[in-house]
């Protein structure tokens, strides 16, 4: 048994396998199609780091090449 919680809807739900469920992690096809207009859109991006967080070493390595 697979129990989930969609990440658009929040509805929780319980499947046996995969194919009982062919938009998982989704519950359905129109939140799974809500979640690829986010990507399109650009709704989901990374934080851009802060002019006031330390600098890795990594950072300090991509400055000097």
């Amino acid at each position: 048994m697979i129990k989930g919680r969609c990440p658009i809807c929040s509805r929780s739900f319980a499947i046996a396998s995969l194919d009982d469920l062919p938009s998982f992690p989704f519950c359905s096809d129109r939140c799974r199609l809500v979640d690829l207009g986010r990507w399109i859109d650009g709704a989901y991006t990374l934080p851009e780091s802060s002019p006031s967080a330390p600098e890795t070493d990594a950072d300090q390595d991509d400055e000097g090449e």
